[in-house]
């Protein structure tokens, strides 16, 4: 017989951050969108640059990456038992925005 010794491990929840290469992959269409928002000039030129979209189409694809993000966050939310409570969370907030 041998003497195992047991492992324990420390978690805190407050120090996890969720990174995953789907998440990464939903936000990425918003992030482009946002930054375009912002980055728009005041006085915008005749040029296309930064406003190749319209106000609406840009609103309708910011809400499907949000259900996009919802979905695939619940999907995560039920696989992963330890963020379960705190990407539920996060989830329910996104919801109320």
């Amino acid at each position: 017989m041998s003497a195992e010794t047991p492992i324990t491990l420390s978690i805190n929840p407050q120090d996890l951050r969720v990174q995953t290469f789907t998440v990464e992959k939903l936000l990425e269409p918003l992030i482009i969108q946002v930054t375009t928002l912002v980055n728009c000039p005041q006085n915008p030129s005749n040029r296309k640059k930064g406003r190749s979209k319209r106000a609406r189409v840009l609103l309708a694809s910011v809400e499907e990456a949000t259900w996009n993000l919802l979905d695939k966050g619940e999907k995560i939310a039920q696989e992963a038992t330890v963020l379960k409570e705190e990407l539920t969370g996060a989830l329910e907030e996104v919801r109320k925005e």
